[in-house]
């Protein structure tokens, strides 16, 4: 029998997936705990719709990363920290400090999206990626010192 899961369930499947389990499975576990759904084609509509709406949203959240890329190469982002006479930070440079300052030149990136391939604890220029996806854009960032 042909069923749509609710939920995840072990060794079946994931949350609106379709999936083949015995007649008897379904009819007394999944259905009547309501963990699945029968596949009809009412039901399959309304998974297909779902499906195609979380495909739209990925697509619109890519858009928007991409286009908040372009933005920022246009500028260069500096922040300022506190840092000793030789130029070592006395805190370090994380994620979301470089989305807060590419929020401040307007442009608005999620702090997810940054990685800091290693500690930034020093004045300079340092390189950083900006990933969405399968996307890893190196973008360079400047430290400077209050």
């Amino acid at each position: 029998m042909k069923v749509i899961l609710v939920r995840d369930v072990a060794k079946i499947g994931r949350r609106n997936q379709i999936v083949e389990v015995p007649d008897g499975y379904a009819q007394n576990k999944l259905i009547p705990q309501k963990w699945a759904l029968p596949a009809t084609p009412q039901n399959l509509k309304r998974v297909q719709a779902l499906h195609a709406g979380v495909a739209a949203s990925k697509d619109a959240k890519e858009e928007h990363f991409l286009a908040s890329v372009e933005k920022l190469k246009q500028t260069t982002l500096t922040i300022t920290a506190d840092a000793n006479e030789q130029g070592h930070l006395f805190k370090a440079v994380h994620e979301k400090d470089i989305a807060e300052a590419a929020k401040v030149s307007g442009v608005s990136l999620d702090v997810a999206a940054i990685k800091i391939p290693t500690l930034i604890k020093s004045v300079g220029a340092h390189g950083v990626e900006l990933v969405h996806g399968a996307h890893v854009i190196p973008y360079t960032i400047t430290i400077t010192k209050k």
